[in-house]
């Protein structure tokens, strides 16, 4: 099980030695993995200060070019060079903002994949979709889009509803379980896949979703800033699983 932290553009330096403070006296179990995705200008400073205590480290975006002229971007080499254990690819906030396409998203993750980075990509639909009952046929179409060529083990799926992310709201277990079935079921090759949950998951409504047969964790984004809450919801996902 994983357990990740989206901090998407939030805190700084300081904040990961607040993590720091917090994450030294807590037992960080084998079968459940805790890991954050700071902003990149702290990436090196969290894997050098937090690896210790096996927090995994990850990256929130990668560029879909290994490198090259294109300012700004990040690129899955340079990512792997700090240490990075994961990276997120395809998270509705970079399709809408940044206007990355499901070929954008395949294209970095077979990069991630090739410097031995584990992808996060994220799939989900919108509140349109979701009321049309477009549902399982869309998160299909963006699975058989989205995942490399070739892959066989090290791959996550995080389903993230769009109509969920910070809204408070998330789905029924039934459609949560329903989503995660038609995703396991098209990648039931892959060795070791994960698929977690992300979407206004706190620590309210953490064991509900953990719970699940078919949750391997969850991407948390508001409340992996609450560290005390994030910390919570780790414990929570412990209890599944030991």
């Amino acid at each position: 099980m994983l357990i990740a932290g989206n901090w998407k553009m939030n805190l700084n330096s300081s904040d990961l030695f607040e993590f720091q403070k917090l994450i030294v006296n807590e037992k960080i179990e084998k079968k459940v993995e805790i890991a954050i995705f700071p902003q990149f200008p702290q990436l090196q400073l969290a894997k050098q200060i937090l690896s210790k205590y096996n927090v995994k480290i990850g990256a929130q975006s990668c560029s879909s070019q290994l490198s090259g002229a294109f300012t700004g971007d990040v690129s899955a080499d340079a990512i792997s060079d700090i240490g990075c254990d994961y990276c997120i690819v395809g998270h509705s906030e970079r399709r809408e903002f940044h206007n990355e396409t499901n070929e954008f998203v395949k294209n970095s993750a077979s990069l991630l994949l090739s410097q031995n980075i584990t992808p996060i990509i994220c799939v989900g639909e919108s509140l349109n979709i979701k009321l049309q009952n477009r549902t399982q046929k869309f998160i299909h179409n963006q699975i058989k889009e989205c995942i490399p060529d070739i892959v066989s083990s090290s791959l996550i799926i995080a389903y993230e509803p769009l109509w969920a992310i910070g809204t408070g709201r998330i789905p029924k277990n039934e459609e949560i379980m329903s989503v995660h079935n038609v995703i396991f079921n098209e990648l039931s090759h892959v060795k070791n896949l994960k698929i977690i949950y992300g979407g206004s998951v706190n620590l309210s409504n953490c064991s509900n979703v953990l719970k699940l047969k078919n949750v391997h964790g969850a991407l948390i984004g508001g409340s992996s800033l609450k560290f005390k809450d994030f910390l919570a919801i780790y414990k929570t996902a412990v209890k599944q699983v030991i």
